[in-house]
């Protein structure tokens, strides 16, 4: 791929074009994530893997993704036991209702933020959604948030796409408080890939899923943040995903009842044939190529916002990345040291908290924070980096100091 020309001054990047950053006056002034209560283990996919000709033990996997448990509904285990048997190991129920919709989530999360910022929910005047996996048309899940908050007609605006969508959020929540159409913004996300949009007998992808939603308050101040976004879709055959339409709906059902008979005759080289050649609703990724491009994304987009807000390496304290895989963020901070010149110290300053929730897409920056703040690793006044990188290809970085919230307890008592 062609180098992205950027001026005099500026690293020969290869996504990100720094003149389209937002600088604004922002503060983050509440936090709230939801977690369900079910659980998936890697004996599950070990099970699917092995039973498919392709053995794995759940050691292996959890040596190759650095991921041991996933928390999801009760409805996708549910899901994981129709399509690879009631006997499957490795699915743990927990206490939450079978019905729980990513609004559900979304909701708890809400709540949650707002408690932490001790705001009222009269006082929010927008509302921004971000989802990867909702099927929530119209009504949006932004839409149903701010209604199911009892909020009136506000301004309800829904971005979907992939992991990225939550940086851009971010920017577009800058943007709307510096133009002062809004004071106090709720930014909402809500996830469910593993049942929504992939197959589960699918292992390679749908391993390395959790669900989960988070929630963000974010209002105008004197405080400078610093925010940008970018997309190329060039990459987009390395990671994506086409909505099934209506038309589709027949031959959906029908490659599933397909796959589901391959798994249990354990054809596992027929059933990936059918998957590479059926691609309506079902998640692409080609790892090598993601895990090539993913990580060089991320760094640039957090190089940028650096130079921009004239942040030396020493001041910033962290980088809480997207959760894609542990090995994507390590290669985030092997970028930043080998090609921009950042110290080796950098990696001391990546946080990972892939190991126990997967990769939550959108919800995935809110919840490590949340286990940052709660181990109280982050203090007044430090400096952290958000970068995010998703399928299509879309990436970016928010900017930011650490402000301690109104009522910390609640962060602190959350659900681990």
């Amino acid at each position: 791929m062609s180098q992205v020309p950027t001026g005099p001054g500026w690293p020969a990047y290869t996504f990100i074009i720094p003149q389209t950053y937002t600088k604004a006056g922002v503060s983050l002034v509440g936090l709230g994530n939801y977690t369900p209560a079910g659980t998936i283990t890697n004996d599950f996919f070990a099970y699917i893997s092995t039973k498919l000709g392709d053995p794995r033990s759940a050691e292996d996997l959890e040596r190759v993704t650095g991921l041991e448990t996933r928390h999801v509904r009760a409805s996708t285990l549910a899901l994981c036991r129709k399509m690879a048997g009631a006997d499957a190991p490795g699915l743990i129920d927990g206490a939450g209702p079978e019905d729980e919709t990513l609004v559900d989530m979304a909701v708890i999360a809400a709540q949650r933020a707002l408690a932490s910022a001790g705001r009222e929910v009269s006082e929010i005047d927008t509302v921004i959604g971000a989802s990867s996996s909702d099927n929530d048309a119209f009504p949006t899940v932004a839409g149903l948030v701010a209604t199911r908050l009892g909020l009136g007609p506000v301004r309800a605006t829904m971005l979907k796409g992939a992991c990225a969508c939550q940086t851009e959020a971010f920017q577009i929540c800058a943007e709307i408080l510096a133009a002062s159409t809004a004071k106090l913004v709720l930014l909402v996300t809500a996830e469910g890939l593993l049942p929504n949009i992939m197959n589960v007998l699918d292992w390679k992808t749908s391993s390395l899923f959790g669900e989960g939603a988070a929630a963000f308050l974010l209002e105008r101040s004197d405080e400078q943040t610093y925010v940008i976004n970018g997309a190329d879709a060039h990459q987009g055959p390395s990671l994506y995903y086409q909505t099934p339409l209506r038309k589709d709906v027949v031959e959906m059902a029908e490659v599933d009842l397909r796959m589901r008979q391959l798994f249990h005759e354990g054809k596992g080289a027929e059933l990936n044939k059918l998957l590479a050649q059926y691609l309506v609703g079902y998640t692409k990724m080609n790892g090598r190529e993601v895990f090539r491009e993913a990580p060089r994304a991320m760094a640039e987009s957090v190089d940028a916002v650096c130079r921009h807000a004239g942040l030396s390496h020493d001041e910033l304290a962290f980088i809480i990345p997207h959760q894609a895989n542990s090995r994507i963020t390590r290669r985030m901070g092997e970028v930043l040291i080998n090609d921009y010149g950042w110290p080796a110290s950098t990696m001391e300053k990546l946080v990972d908290n892939f190991r126990y929730y997967g990769n939550l897409s959108n919800a995935s920056i809110a919840t490590a924070l949340i286990e940052l703040i709660r181990d109280r690793r982050i203090h007044d006044g430090q400096w952290m980096a958000l970068p995010a990188v998703g399928g299509g290809m879309n990436y970016g970085c928010w900017l930011l100091r650490f402000h301690p919230f109104k009522n910390m307890d609640v962060i602190y008592q959350l659900d681990r």
